[in-house]
Formats: C-alpha cells, sequence, structure tokens
C-alpha cells in the first residue's frame, strides 16, 4: 500500500520529476513531464536526455550532474539565473508576454546501498505566475528609478537656474547701487571741481599781487623794508609756496577728472535701460569696465590693449560688459608675479572678436571641457561660486555669438568672445 501511495505521489505531483543515470538516460519521468513534454511515455523513458530536450544546454548541464555524482551535492537553478531550462509551454500563459514556462530547477543524486551516486533526480518546478509577478515589479521599480532621475535631473536645472536668476539679480542690485553711487559722488565732485576751478584762479591772482607787491617794494628807497621784506619771503618760502600751489591744483585737477571717469564708467556700466537692445561701442565698453575692475588689477597685472576699429555691435551692452568684467577678474586671479592681460578686439565679414588672454598658471587639460559648467570652479571653497563662466557663456549664447577657451598649464589661458555685429533676429532678453 505504501508503495502504491509513493507511486501515484510520484506520477501525479504537479512538479516535473525526471530521474536519470549516469549515462544521462531517463529512467523514471512523472505525468508533468510526460504532459510538458508533449511526447509518448515511451519515447522518453530509456531515451538519452539530450535526444529528449536538444534545447538543453548540454555542457553546462553535463559539468552539474559530473558534479553532483562527484561530489555528492545537491544544485539549485533559479528562474533568475536561467528562466527556462526546460522549453515548456507555461500552465498560465500570459497574452502578449511569454509563453515559456519560468522555472525553478533542483539536481540532487540518489545515493545506492554501497553509498555511491547511482542516479541523478531533476525537479522542475512552475514559476512562471510569481516570475512575472517578480518582472512587472522589476520594471515598475526601473520606472520609477528613471522617473526619479529624471526629477533630480530638473529639479538640479530648476537649482541651476534659481542660481542664474539669484546671479543675475545680483548684478542687477549692483548696477542699481553703482548708478546710485554714481549719482551721489557726482554731486559733491561737481562742487569740489567749481570750488577748486575759483581756487585755480584765485592763486594765480595772489601770486600776481604778491608779485606787484614785491616789485613796488623793491622800488622804494628804505632799504630795511625791503630787507623786512626778504626776510618774511625767505621765513614762508613765499616762492615756494606760490609754485607749488599751482602743482597742487594741478594734481587735484588731475585726480577730480580720474573720479568723473570713473563715475562716468559706473553709469556708463549701470544705465537704467541695460535691457534695451542698442548698437554699441564695443571698445569704449571694454575700457569702462576696465576703468571698474582697475582696483582688482593694478597690482597684479600690466594691461595691454589691442583694439581695432570697430564697426557698432546690436547688443546688451551691460551683458557684454559683465563678460569681460567676469573674464578680466579670472584672469586677475590666476596671475603670479609680474603677470600680463591682454585684450584684443578684431572686426572680420560680420563678426566682432573679443579676445582676453593672460600669462598665468594656466587650466588642466581635464578641467577645459567643464569651465562653461554651472558650479564647476578649480577655486578654493568660498573664493568662488562657480557660476561667473556659466552666466557668461549663457549671456553670449542669447546673444547668438561663441565662446570658446584655450589653454595650457604654465602658460596661460585666453578666452574668445565671438558677437555678430547685427542680430539676424532679435535676441531674447537677458535678465
Amino acid at each position: 500500500m505504501k508503495e502504491l501511495l509513493i507511486k501515484q505521489a510520484f506520477l501525479h505531483v504537479n512538479i516535473g520529476i525526471l530521474t536519470i543515470d549516469k549515462n544521462y538516460n531517463i529512467v523514471l519521468a512523472n505525468d508533468f513531464v510526460v504532459d510538458y513534454t508533449q511526447k509518448p511515455k515511451e519515447d522518453i523513458i530509456d531515451n538519452n536526455l539530450f535526444s529528449v530536450y536538444p534545447q538543453l544546454p548540454k555542457a553546462w548541464v553535463e559539468r552539474r550532474i559530473n558534479n553532483i555524482i562527484l561530489l555528492k551535492n545537491s544544485s539549485f537553478i533559479s528562474w533568475e539565473q536561467r528562466p527556462s531550462l526546460f522549453k515548456f509551454a507555461s500552465s498560465r500563459p500570459i497574452t502578449g508576454y511569454n509563453n515559456i514556462m519560468f522555472q525553478n530547477c533542483s539536481m540532487y543524486p540518489i545515493i545506492d546501498d554501497d553509498g555511491e551516486v547511482s542516479h541523478v533526480c531533476i525537479t522542475i518546478n512552475d514559476v512562471t505566475s510569481t516570475a512575472i509577478s517578480q518582472l512587472k515589479v522589476k520594471k515598475a521599480l526601473e520606472r520609477i528609478s528613471e522617473e526619479k532621475r529624471t526629477q533630480q535631473k530638473l529639479i538640479g536645472k530648476l537649482e541651476e537656474t534659481k542660481d542664474q536668476l539669484v546671479q543675475s539679480e545680483k548684478m542687477a542690485s549692483i548696477g542699481q547701487l553703482a548708478a546710485g553711487v554714481a549719482h551721489e559722488i557726482n554731486n559733491p565732485v561737481g562742487f569740489i571741481k567749481s570750488n577748486f576751478s575759483s581756487l585755480k584762479r584765485y592763486g594765480k591772482d595772489l601770486h600776481q599781487v604778491i608779485e606787484k607787491y614785491n616789485g613796488i617794494i623793491k622800488q622804494l628807497e628804505k632799504n630795511q623794508t625791503q630787507e623786512e621784506v626778504d626776510r618774511i619771503n625767505e621765513e614762508f618760502d613765499i616762492e615756494y609756496i606760490t609754485e607749488d600751489i599751482q602743482n597742487l591744483l594741478n594734481e587735484s585737477f588731475d585726480g577730480i577728472s580720474r573720479i568723473e571717469d570713473i563715475v562716468n564708467s559706473l553709469k556708463h556700466y549701470s544705465r537704467s535701460d541695460t535691457n534695451a537692445w542698442e548698437q554699441a561701442d564695443i571698445n569704449n565698453s571694454i575700457d569702462s569696465t576696465l576703468k571698474i575692475v582697475a582696483h582688482e588689477l593694478k597690482y597684479v597685472a600690466n594691461i595691454e590693449k589691442d583694439f581695432s576699429e570697430l564697426p557698432l555691435v546690436e547688443c546688451l551692452p551691460m551683458q557684454i560688459g559683465q563678460v569681460v568684467m567676469n573674464l578680466l577678474v579670472n584672469a586677475g586671479q590666476a596671475l603670479n608675479d609680474n603677470g600680463e592681460i591682454k585684450i584684443k578686439t578684431t572686426a572680420e565679414n560680420d563678426t566682432v572678436t573679443i579676445r582676453v588672454s593672460d600669462n598665468g598658471k594656466g587650466i588642466e587639460k581635464e578641467h577645459l571641457a567643464k569651465v562653461f559648467d554651472p558650479f564647476f570652479t578649480t577655486k578654493p571653497v568660498g573664493k568662488g561660486t562657480g557660476l561667473g563662466l556659466s552666466l557668461s557663456y549663457n549671456i553670449i549664447q542669447k546673444h547668438n555669438g561663441e565662446m570658446s577657451v584655450e589653454s595650457e598649464v604654465g602658460k596661460g589661458t585666453e578666452f574668445m568672445i565671438q558677437l555678430p555685429i547685427q542680430q539676424s533676429v532679435q535676441a531674447p532678453q537677458v535678465h
């Protein structure tokens, strides 16, 4: 009775069971195997495993079976490793997905009375439903991961845009501040200049009066009076004072003129109509920018200008000035002793070219491709945001121009800007 029960269980259990001998011949097969092999039982039993199932990876299966016989160990083959070892049709076909059975297979040794492996049993467990569910979950997770990566990219772009807007707002605020400062400085400079003008005229008059007094005194008959006047003149060094007053006044006028130049440059750099496209003199814009950054560069660099005669360029002058300012400040920070910055402008065909070069430490080759990326900087923490060149690049692109860089470590760097003289289509506003 027990043998009958075992036989019935073996035949009808819902798992495929195959038993093979050492020559890979099938000696037992239950109904599950027969049904899914779709061959008569006599074409399975006592036939070679690889003849009945030619789709099996023969070398791989032989190696597995031989290891089991040699080592007397079991072996498990997951559907994730080999989805369908036996090419059986699925018991639960999924329309449009897969009609081959996913299987977990096990191989284990059968030991005879002498303790030797006489046969190897192979079990085949249909896990199609579970496998398909797991694959769906895996695809869903992959889709979610991809969506997450996409969202992270969008968040990164939003952060980049936000930082660029903040930087632009800062520049706009600086422009408004510069305009206010220029206006406030203009008032005292105006009356100081007026007062010095009057003082200069008074100085000339006083000098003439003193000369005439001296001339009259010399004509007097009393030698004692002349001697007293000479003594006073010598005591107060009147001759030196009258000459030096003119020198002091001339130097003061020169200083006031320089202040006026700086104020005019600030006014030019921060005009209230900075979002208006206009025909601008690029050379003048660069000169104005140079005056603003002079304090940054005067102790570290000798500035060499090579300006060609240029046509007027349709642009946003303040934005072009901002780009040049970024390049000049970066160049100054890259210089060592005896630094030199060259600014060259040329015009050819329909394009104006600006070149800003320095003889500083240069940029590493692997960094060149990243210099225009947002937040990329080789400066120490706290010394740079990594947005200056990125903003500059965007400004030139929105002017329908091009910006490039060449550099060699130890020799220096050159940035080249190419701007169309006329915008064929009105470029967008740059904020």
